[in-house]
């Protein structure tokens, strides 16, 4: 177990340097941060990673094969309460895991990154999101948030992708907010709030629409959120003219118990009140 550790400035000669090399069976990491490196963590290829309210920022050599943080195919990846920032070409977050499940956290470039997906997953396995803010910025070096299977669906694994309760949000013209290649098994996107600049496409990438299961999603503008692209006080609550429309009739997920309205900070949802579109249930 890594906590309350920080990891500065990792660079090497071949320039592939990372905070962490993970080469065992598992690995977890609490309450630390990775800067400034050519990689934040490398690895694991085998056993489970769990990362717990930990930072990476700014990571990357800039060749696009260097990331905030590269899961090899590992059997699962968990990641909670985090924030991942600014890579430099490349992804903000990267995994080949059979197993990514994230939740409430923070994927963003900002006004000016250049980072290529927010989350990048590209040999697919089961994968998960609920309760995260995501953000791609005008200067990305991609122009799709989400990337599921582009580099082909990995033999013996599982193909499902679920987005339930987040807040996409794209600064960056045109593009997509996913990219999900034919071969999956299913698609399940609800409540999800996605919200851009000169109308991105939902999903492109040649899956089947009867693989996409729909219910309860929103499309808005980028401008329609309060400050989705402050990295020092991020704030993806929706402005006054669309918060209203964010309402929903019922629960989609009664296991939805807490979001994030400031990275690292999670609460408890107020269940007297009515659930929304999106990641926040409340302002922040």
């Amino acid at each position: 177990m890594i906590d309350s550790i920080e990891f500065h400035d990792a660079k090497v000669p071949d320039q592939n340097g990372a905070g962490i090399r993970a080469e065992g069976n598992g690995l977890t990491i609490i309450n630390s941060g990775f800067y400034d490196g050519e990689n934040g963590i490398l690895g694991p290829d085998a056993g489970d990673l769990t990362i717990i309210r930990s930072e990476f920022a700014r990571n990357g050599f800039g060749d696009g094969y260097t990331h905030n943080i590269y899961v090899g195919p590992a059997n699962k990846v968990t990641v909670t309460a985090s924030y991942f920032h600014e890579a430099k070409i490349g992804h903000n977050f990267k995994s080949r895991a059979r197993e990514t499940r994230i939740e409430d956290s923070y994927f963003m470039d900002g006004p000016s990154g250049t980072a290529s997906y927010q989350v990048d997953v590209p040999n697919g396995g089961s994968v998960f999101l609920r309760g995260n803010m995501l953000q791609k910025g005008p200067d990305a070096d991609n122009s799709t948030v989400i990337n599921y299977g582009s580099e082909g669906l990995r033999s013996g694994y599982t193909h499902t992708l679920e987005l339930i309760h987040n807040t996409v949000v794209s600064t960056y013209s045109g593009g997509a907010f996913l990219n999900i290649v034919p071969g999956v098994g299913s698609v399940k996107l609800t409540a999800n709030l996605f919200a851009g600049t000169n109308s991105p496409a939902k999903y492109i990438g040649g899956v089947s629409s009867s693989k996409v299961t729909e219910a309860d999603n929103l499309t808005s503008t980028a401008g329609s959120l309060t400050a989705p692209t402050d990295i020092s006080n991020p704030n993806f609550w929706p402005a006054s003219a669309l918060v209203g429309q964010t309402i929903l009739s019922g629960i989609p997920d009664p296991t939805y118990a807490s979001d994030t309205p400031r990275p690292y900070s999670t609460r408890a949802i107020d269940t007297t009140k009515a659930r929304r579109i999106g990641a926040l249930q409340s302002a922040p």
